[in-house]
């Protein structure tokens, strides 16, 4: 019975023996493939994918006081405009006025916004970041109605370069007022404008100005409308004064329309001169045909 006992406790020690052997290889097979993977980790390392700093810190937005103009107390800081005419919706007679769907573009350097870069490429950002910084306060001179689309994010597009360089481009349904002059109707053209002003800084403080001349204006060769026909897009400035606050710089996007003689032919006038040939009919019915001639009438 002594020797059974014996050999009873031989076999489990070497069974101890053995799991204890197991279990150190799987440690240090665990820890050596730790040491791989972190070895191909530093190798393919990319700082894109872990940067975990803010891009406000990057850009130093908390350092700066953001409700003053850049370069406050110096010369004006010129604000460079190009539009692009996505559609002209309507025309309102009745309302006087137009509606019109276009792409607002803003150029200007901040030097606050100036970043360290060694590939000297620009960041894009949405419209989160714009509340948080100076942007031009251009308005619509006369316009009755306005928005900024918002669809499936409001449409607001911010690039900043690492000179300090900023592209400011919104996408913008505006209805605007447009005289009107319909003296010459049907035949007459209208002379449309819609005119682009800071609304609080004059022209001491920025210098409102297309960035390409006439070349910042461009529009979709599709655009048409049913009772017009779009003869020109031109852009034009000057300053406009006001007595109580002083001299702005004005924008103007001028376009001219001419009618459509033959949709008024087929609209208007053809029906209206087929009644009333129609209506001489009841000359050559006999007037004792009373239910006839009151039909026809």
């Amino acid at each position: 019975m002594p020797y059974f006992a014996k050999l009873l406790l031989i076999i489990f020690c070497l069974v101890l023996l053995v799991e204890s052997r197991k279990h150190r290889r799987r440690r240090w097979t665990s820890q050596l493939g730790v040491q791989r993977a972190s070895h191909i980790y530093k190798k393919n390392h990319d700082v894109t994918k872990t940067w975990k700093g803010k891009t406000e810190q990057l850009l130093r937005v908390d350092d700066h006081d953001f409700t003053m103009r850049p370069a406050f107390g110096g010369p004006a800081i010129p604000v460079g405009v190009d539009v692009q005419v996505e559609s002209l919706d309507s025309i309102s007679e009745v309302d006087m006025d137009f509606t019109m769907t276009l792409y607002l573009r803003h150029y200007w350097k901040d030097e606050r916004l100036s970043f360290p870069s060694t590939t000297n490429k620009s960041m894009t950002f949405d419209g989160r970041l714009v509340k948080k910084i100076w942007v031009p306060d251009v308005f619509f001179v006369h316009s009755k109605r306005s928005f900024i689309h918002d669809t499936t994010t409001d449409n607001i597009m911010l690039r900043v370069f690492p000179d300090g360089h900023v592209l400011y481009s919104m996408r913008i349904t505006v209805t605007a007022m447009c005289n009107m002059d319909f003296s010459r109707f049907p035949l007459d053209s209208q002379t449309c404008s819609l005119e682009l002003e800071s609304y609080a800084y004059t022209d001491e403080d920025l210098m409102l100005y297309w960035k390409n001349g006439n070349e910042s204006l461009k529009t979709d060769e599709k655009i048409s409308l049913s009772q017009f026909l779009i003869q020109k897009f031109h852009t034009t400035s000057r300053l406009a004064f006001y007595s109580s606050t002083g001299w702005y710089n004005r924008l103007y996007i001028n376009f001219t329309l001419r009618r459509h003689i033959f949709f008024f032919l087929l609209q208007t006038y053809f029906p209206a001169t087929l009644m009333v040939m129609l209506s001489w009919v009841s000359f050559w019915i006999d007037r004792r045909a009373v239910p006839a001639r009151v039909s026809l009438g």
